[in-house]
């Protein structure tokens, strides 16, 4: 027996091991039992509680990533960093509260597949996260009247005017302009 107090039940009987270290995972984790070799970590001969050290709980928490195929913390924060957008940014781009969010970015909890292949998509397109941002914005119904409104005006003085009129753009570039704008100003 060893002489060392465990931190759980208080007996001294924490030994430290090494060796290969066996978690069995809950049912929702696929892959059966998660081993991690050359490992050491403590067990309460009393309890039967184990220490793990903070290298070992990473190495468990990549490997849950993984059968998981989940973005890790640092992928989510690398997405968040590449947008641009501030924590609080992101959670309101994927219509998350700040705190879950957050625990997602620290690794405190596990994002659900579907919002992991919202932030895939951020990350791909962050663009089309912006068009539906303005999409629902307030102030979108007055910016597609104004626009239309004034665009008979502009034609010949400004560039961008010139596109929705076929100036700058191929015929059926101009024809799928004129749809698309169509399209929103009846939403």
């Amino acid at each position: 027996m060893a002489d060392t107090p465990c931190p759980l039940c208080g007996k001294n009987s924490l030994r430290d091991m090494k060796g290969t270290f066996r978690f069995h995972p809950p049912a929702n984790i696929p892959g059966g039992v998660i081993q991690v070799p050359g490992s050491s970590w403590q067990h309460c001969d009393a309890c039967n509680e184990e220490i793990l050290p903070p290298e070992l709980d990473r190495a468990l928490d990549r490997e849950r990533y993984r059968r998981l195929e989940l973005l890790t913390p640092a992928e989510i924060r690398r997405v968040r960093r590449k947008t641009g957008l501030s924590a609080v940014g992101l959670s309101r781009a994927l219509g998350v509260g700040e705190k879950t969010y957050t625990r997602w970015e620290n690794g405190r909890s596990l994002q659900t597949r579907a919002m992991d292949t919202l932030i895939r998509l951020i990350d791909q397109s962050p663009e089309v996260f912006s068009a539906l941002a303005a999409e629902r914005g307030p102030e979108r119904e007055a910016f597609v009247a104004g626009y239309f409104s004034e665009l008979e005006a502009l034609k010949g003085r400004n560039p961008l005017a010139m596109a929705p009129h076929g100036g700058e753009l191929s015929t059926e570039g101009a024809q799928a302009l004129r749809r698309c704008l169509l399209a929103l100003r009846r939403k």
